[in-house]
């Protein structure tokens, strides 16, 4: 999004812990609107030991055991960071705090206190335009009050209900079917300003707090954008909050209710049971004590293998064999992130014939859902590297792919180029699955060139010429989905890399003409993940 309106100071308040999200939000808007002046006033104020262990004892008190229970997992956590990835190998990443955002119309400036004299006179001397809370503490009216228009605030459920901490938390809780996000004018109650937009969001079947948040942060970044530019035009509606309707405000939930929640979302994935902790223990033997041993011989000979993951959707609607969670993939990125080394397409490829001394593996997307975008961002927050193949005459319409239709009954929706395009803006790569998702393999071999060939332009028109349509991943990727005289005639169609679908890994010197991947779907614990890793097939 960009506009042409005129200059504004804008000033955006916030806390001291830089989650993904508050820096996802501002670096959104600092690229929407670059003739506007922005400056984050971030509040980082010294710890004062005293009143800070008299809180955590206070907790302590009241969670008895939730408390300790909390602190041990953090504890563990920090221990348990992962390995920071290869330059080369990593999309554009994202920063590790708001002061990271390096733009010429960003400033940044640390505080320690938002309504301290100095800070209120810094604001004072800025006359801003418009104050933004993101992630901010409780604003008071010295300080809110300061820019022309007042300041606004992002909170993420629908107003006047679940005011409060914790985006989505509290509605699977009590079993909402809704959830969204709100856009509202700070005042100086909690959560009680006028509205200026809302946007429901429906609670997945299979939701779970980490999937619901994620969701919710993508969301509210969309809106924030779509405020800004109704502020900027004047544009903007003012609703009052029905506090008929209004709910307590919610407090952080002690750590064992937070995990209750979370097993309950989990059980709801879960399958039958009687045969589980056989199989566990079999992939428990095979993963840590058979593949270490042999990893260490083939390392030796340089013999270790690739494994290329085919992912296709990444929601919380679906359980089946083209689907992860949102919270299951999340936990997919850290196990990679922590065990793996993880390659873009390009490193794979040109590590062809050399001695591999640790398996390695290299993250791929097909068909080009428009819950894809949701996975770059999670993918972005962990770092890694990955392609994504598109069907171009679906992705950018109302099209919807064969398989749905057969499977579901009902199209799933796609991609918008605009999203594609901010996708490849991260970094990530955007390459050919044909243009209407054909089966190859069932089309005479002119209609298949044809198909190929029309996806590289679409590509090309889109995206620019300098994009990764030199690859394909042929749709559903069986060896009879593509003939053979269509895959020699590949290399004069300009294709460096074919990638199949029906599961194996790659040794050193793998035939970039029919590279093999491992497909991956909502039976995939971070266990079975890395037993396929290791060699385990699995049939999707």
């Amino acid at each position: 999004m960009d506009t042409t309106s005129q200059v504004r100071k804008v000033v955006i308040f916030t806390g001291k812990y830089d989650r993904p999200a508050k820096i996802e939000h501002v670096e959104a808007i600092v690229d929407a609107f670059p003739h506007w002046e922005l400056v984050v006033i971030q509040e980082k104020p010294r710890t004062r030991w005293g009143p800070y262990l008299r809180g955590k004892l206070r907790q302590w008190w009241r969670e008895p055991i939730s408390f300790p229970l909390h602190f041990l997992e953090a504890l563990a956590r920090r221990f348990r960071r992962p390995r920071p990835r290869p330059a080369r190998s990593r999309p554009v990443p994202l920063p590790d705090s708001l002061a990271g955002i390096f733009r010429d119309n960003f400033r940044y400036t640390e505080v320690a206190g938002l309504h301290r004299k100095a800070t209120l006179r810094l604001v004072e001397e800025l006359k801003p335009w418009l104050g933004i809370s993101i992630g901010a503490p409780i604003l008071r009216k010295s300080l809110f009050g300061i820019p022309e228009l007042g300041t606004i605030n992002i909170h993420k459920s629908l107003l006047p209900t679940y005011r409060g901490t914790i985006p989505g938390f509290w509605e699977l809780h009590d079993g909402a079917t809704t959830s969204g996000v709100s856009i509202h004018w700070v005042n100086e109650g909690l959560d009680t300003g006028d509205l200026i937009l809302q946007r429901p969001l429906i609670i997945k079947a299979y939701a779970t707090p980490v999937g619901l948040a994620a969701e919710l942060d993508l969301l509210g970044t969309d809106m924030l954008l779509n405020v800004l530019a109704l502020l900027d035009t004047g544009n903007a509606s003012r609703t009052s909050q029905d506090p008929r309707t209004a709910t307590p405000t919610n407090p952080k939930p002690p750590w064992l209710l937070a995990k209750k929640v979370q097993r309950a979302c989990w059980r709801k994935r879960a399958g039958p049971s009687w045969n589980r902790a056989a199989k566990n223990a079999v992939l428990l033997f095979y993963v840590h004590i058979f593949c270490p041993i042999r990893t260490v011989i083939r390392g030796a000979a340089g013999r270790c293998h690739a494994v290329v993951l085919c992912y296709h959707r990444v929601n919380d609607v679906f359980l089946d064999t083209t689907t992860v969670g949102v919270e299951q993939f999340e936990r997919h990125l850290r196990c990679l992130g922590r065990h793996y080394d993880v390659v873009d397409v390009p490193t794979f490829l040109a590590s062809r014939g050399a001695p591999r001394r640790r398996p390695c593996v290299v993250l791929t997307f097909d068909d080009g859902y428009e819950d894809n975008l949701l996975a770059a961002l999670l993918l972005r927050r962990a770092g890694l590297p990955c392609t994504f193949f598109v069907s171009t005459a679906i992705v950018g319409s109302d099209g919807a792919f064969p398989h749905d239709l057969r499977r579901l009954g009902r199209r799933v929706p796609s991609l918008s180029w605009d999203q594609v395009r901010r996708m490849a803006a991260w970094g990530f790569r955007i390459s050919s699955h044909t243009a209407t998702h054909a089966d190859l393999g069932a089309l005479d071999e002119a209609q298949a060139v044809e198909e190929i060939e029309t996806a590289r332009r679409d590509l090309e028109r889109e995206l620019g010429t300098g994009t990764d349509a030199n690859w394909l991943a042929y749709p559903y990727g069986k060896p009879g989905n593509l003939s053979d005289s269509v895959r020699s005639r590949l290399p004069g169609l300009g294709i460096e890399a074919c990638f199949s679908a029906y599961g194996g890994v790659n040794p050193p010197d793998f035939d970039p003409m029919n590279i093999l991947r491992q497909g991956v779907d909502s039976r995939l614990t971070v266990l079975r993940l890395r037993a396929a890793l290791e060699g385990w097939r699995w049939r999707v």
